[in-house]
């Protein structure tokens, strides 16, 4: 899914390389069978083939980012350089021609230094993500996180993962969404069918999201008749598809008790802390008119 976000940088790699071949046949006349060192040509072949499987590792794992950068067009350097160490051991040029000689040996020297800058900021990237999964582990033992009726974390955990994800987002750019179920008068059913009614339709409505959702979703229970779903790495399009298949579903259930009123709302996080992103969270429900005010976020 990552090649798309790299689609001109693979397209100048591609120019860059036939660049490279052009001007290696324009310049030199190959060689005679019996004057190529076929050892030569399987280490050279050898070298190119591994900093080529770099490159189809950083475009097909990482984001578009600096960091990404830094490693791509380094690792791109060393592949102009052995590409076309390989190609000389094809090809013979004129004692005075020094352009190929010059394209051969400096691209590799200088790609090694853009891509240790690359790896010393993956590695920064990735000491700041360890820190968080640190952070994650410490709340997963907490069990006074946990809804003691649905056993789903509650609004406390929530708003700690929910901080944690938007930190993540900041540095990998990924996008981030939330998906939120609303029980619509909630408090008028637990009055019609009873308080035990209505605690046994938020554990099957709890249980039932949770086989909904993906195993990298994280459900919790915000409030009494609110649950909020975190999607890592999903843009609002997708979002907006999980929710409205969610719906669709949520149709076809038969629940415990007659059923009221469910609203799935999914919606991009684009504040820098969880507390507003919840809030306007909570404002888009009042703008579909779904609830009337009654979720209030921590």
């Amino acid at each position: 899914m990552m090649w798309r976000h790299h689609h001109r940088k693979l397209a100048f790699t591609l120019l860059l390389l036939i660049v490279g071949f052009v001007l290696a046949l324009r310049f030199g006349t190959l060689k005679e069978a019996g004057l190529i060192d076929w050892l030569d040509v399987l280490a050279e072949g050898s070298a190119l083939l591994v900093v080529c499987g770099w490159l189809c590792l950083i475009v097909s794992s990482r984001p578009a980012g600096r960091v990404t950068e830094w490693l791509y067009y380094g690792s791109l350097l060393l592949v102009f350089s052995y590409f076309l160490n390989l190609l000389d051991e094809f090809l013979r040029y004129a004692p005075g021609m020094r352009l190929l000689s010059w394209l051969e040996s400096f691209p590799a020297p200088v790609g090694m230094i853009v891509l240790t800058i690359g790896l010393i900021g993956w590695h920064r990237e990735q000491r700041a993500i360890d820190r968080q999964l640190r952070g994650r582990e410490l709340f997963l033992r907490d069990h006074q996180l946990i809804d003691p009726l649905t056993q789903l974390y509650g609004n406390e955990y929530l708003h700690a993962v929910l901080n944690r994800e938007i930190s993540l987002q900041q540095q990998s750019h990924k996008p981030l969404a939330l998906l939120v179920v609303n029980i619509r008068q909630f408090s008028y059913f637990n009055r019609t069918h009873g308080v035990a009614a209505g605690d046994t339709l938020l554990c099957w409505l709890a249980e039932w999201l949770s086989s909904q959702l993906r195993p990298t979703d994280l459900l919790c229970r915000a409030e009494g008749d609110c649950f909020v779903a975190l999607l890592p790495d999903t843009a609002l399009p997708a979002a907006e598809l999980i929710a409205a298949h969610i719906q669709r579903q949520l149709l076809r259930q038969e629940s415990p008790e007659a059923q009221p009123e469910l609203r799935v709302l999914a919606m991009a996080v684009t504040s820098h802390n969880a507390v507003d992103a919840l809030l306007a969270a909570r404002r888009a429900l009042e703008n579909t008119k779904a609830v009337a005010g009654q979720w209030q976020p921590a």
